[in-house]
């Protein structure tokens, strides 16, 4: 089976790249490079059945061209959240434009689609666990940190829009928050790499607000086989599932976590609260997030393997050997 995935180079395209490969997929994948890594898929070029395309995913050619050759897609590549001094133009238009430019190719060549949405899209809402028939809660519109949120809702739309009017077969994805040692590890890739990364360097570890909002982080690897499992599912179309970890826990106790398996005590690191309206102006943070995975085990049979524990210190033991 050929698949052809866009952001392929970052941290969740790597790793599917990974387990589809190892069952013998055909693999091409385009990134651009902003956000990914060609270290991500450095081993990954010497297989003769990956194919690497450095291109932007605005380009209908670069598009159209790959989908042609394959049987399913994976749309991973997108611009993420930005704070109150960056601009959200290009999280917008880029997210909004390139999915657009995705769905008209599969559209054309009857092609099967993932598509990559975020648990952002659930905003403030308080029901939890997240369940993906939870009304949307999104912030002001004075708030620039929910221009991710938003162009990824869109999206979703556009996409139930081309699989109930043009019969489209797709998929969409909400990932809960994912870490490896392939992520980013500046602010876009969430607050475990950035706390890893700051500790080995002996750096001020800034922590937004309080630190007791919760998350539900999982290993990269989970979500990327999650993926495979919708990939090779004959029975889902039309479906939004979500795709995670669900064990729930702050940002100041995961970092306890990390300092004591990093062999170091918290009243040793420089920590930092930087106010949330420092960063983000009128965004209201969402205090906790956890997502339900009851759909993704009914249909996909999916469910984590990797605690977040294990996950830590598998990032860990691979940041260390890097440095």
């Amino acid at each position: 089976m050929k698949v052809f995935i866009t952001g392929v180079a970052g941290m969740l395209g790597s790793h599917l790249s990974e387990i589809l490969l190892s069952k013998n997929f055909r693999v091409y994948g385009i990134d651009n490079l902003a956000v990914g890594r060609k270290s991500n898929i450095k081993s990954l070029l010497k297989n003769k059945n990956f194919t690497f395309i450095k291109g932007d995913i605005n380009q209908k050619k670069n598009i159209f061209k790959f989908v042609k050759k394959v049987d399913i897609v994976v749309h991973l590549a997108a611009v993420k959240k930005v704070t109150e001094l960056q601009p959200s133009y290009k999280t917008l238009i880029t997210n909004v434009f390139a999915t657009k430019i995705v769905l008209d190719a599969v559209k054309i060549y009857k092609k099967k689609l993932i598509f990559a949405s975020t648990s952002d899209v659930y905003g403030i809402s308080e029901k939890l666990p997240f369940n993906e028939k939870n009304n949307l809660i999104i912030g002001s519109s004075l708030a620039k940190r929910w221009s991710y949120a938003v162009s990824k809702i869109y999206c979703e739309h556009l996409c139930y829009c081309y699989h109930k009017d043009y019969k489209v077969n797709l998929t969409i994805l909400r990932y809960f928050g994912g870490f490896s040692h392939k992520s980013s590890f500046s602010w876009s890739g969430g607050h475990i790499p950035q706390f890893i990364d700051k500790i080995l360097k002996k750096k001020v570890i800034e922590i937004h607000g309080d630190g007791r909002q919760t998350r539900s982080m999982g290993h990269a690897i989970d979500l990327a086989y999650g993926t495979y499992l919708a990939i090779i599912s004959k029975k889902i179309n039309g479906e939004i599932i979500n795709i995670g970890n669900d064990e729930e826990i702050s940002v100041l106790d995961t970092l306890k976590i990390i300092s004591k398996k990093m062999g170091t005590s918290m009243n040793k690191l420089k920590i930092k609260h930087v106010p949330q309206s420092k960063i983000f102006g009128n965004y209201k943070d969402i205090r906790r997030r956890r997502p339900d995975i009851k759909l993704a085990k009914k249909k996909l049979g999916f469910k984590p393997k990797i605690s977040l524990e294990k996950a830590i210190e598998l990032v860990i033991n691979e940041k260390t050997k890097s440095n």
